[in-house]
């Protein structure tokens, strides 16, 4: 999810560069101009809400002078009250905007960068760069026809546990899975990255700062905790276990 601050001139952004960008994508234009303006109204309530805690803060330091000075409060009390209901009914408003603004958000790709053909189909995507040559003998077997064939994976349960490109690895497969995996572990680490085995699960709300969550919401795996869990976000599953980092 981009940051807000991108689409707000004032703070030295240009939000042509979404627009832009959208173009490429073949995506709506406007939604970058609707999420100008309910950014708009969401800050005014913003202000709105700050205005009125400053005045109950202030309201507040007049009850306690009046405490003080063994004087009558009752009214100013009473006004104490009747801001700290305004300022309730306010962030219920500064709460909503903010939904619906963050549900405009969500529906905004990462900026394309200009090295990317701008097409909508995926068949003019560029080639960056290739290793080996392509062999185009006559009845050459794919990578699904040569694992069921040497026997290290069993694609037909592994979809019907899983969906589509599901499988489970047996035997030699999961031991040469395990060998690519040493094998890139001992490369990386050689040349100053460490290892760090991922959680299984993360947040959705650590997600949407790095995909398009509104796009692909449901075709994620995920975990929604209900009845006594009500009350915590929905968990996605991490599509790798391991992630390196150098420093």
């Amino acid at each position: 999810m981009l940051d807000i601050n991108l689409f707000r001139e004032e703070k030295g952004h240009n939000p042509e560069i979404i627009r832009e960008s959208l173009r490429r994508r073949y995506a709506n234009v406007q939604d970058v101009d609707a999420i100008i303006d309910l950014d708009k109204v969401y800050r005014q309530l913003l202000y709105e809400l700050e205005n009125l805690r400053k005045e109950f803060n202030k309201i507040n330091k007049q009850v306690a002078q009046l405490k003080i000075a063994k004087q009558d409060a009752t009214e100013t009390i009473a006004k104490t009250e009747e801001v700290k209901q305004k300022i309730a009914e306010k962030d219920v408003e500064v709460k909503d905007s903010w939904a619906v603004l963050k549900s405009k958000l969500e529906k905004i790709g990462n900026l394309v960068h200009d090295s990317v053909p701008v097409s909508d189909d995926e068949a003019n995507n560029a080639v960056i760069r290739t290793w080996g040559e392509k062999r185009l003998e006559p009845k050459l077997k794919n990578h699904v026809e040569l694992v069921e064939l040497l026997g290290i994976a069993d694609t037909k349960k592994g979809a019907d546990v899983a969906g589509g490109r599901g499988y489970y690895l047996k035997g030699d497969g999961v031991r040469l899975n395990q060998a690519l995996i040493n094998f890139g572990l001992d490369f990386l680490e050689k040349r100053g990255y460490t290892a760090l085995q991922t959680p299984f699960f993360m947040r959705k709300d650590v997600m949407a700062k790095c995909a398009q969550l509104a796009q692909f919401d449901e075709e994620l795996y995920k975990v929604t905790f209900v009845d006594c869990f009500r009350d915590l976000s929905s968990f996605y599953v991490l599509g790798w276990y391991w992630y390196l980092y150098k420093l």
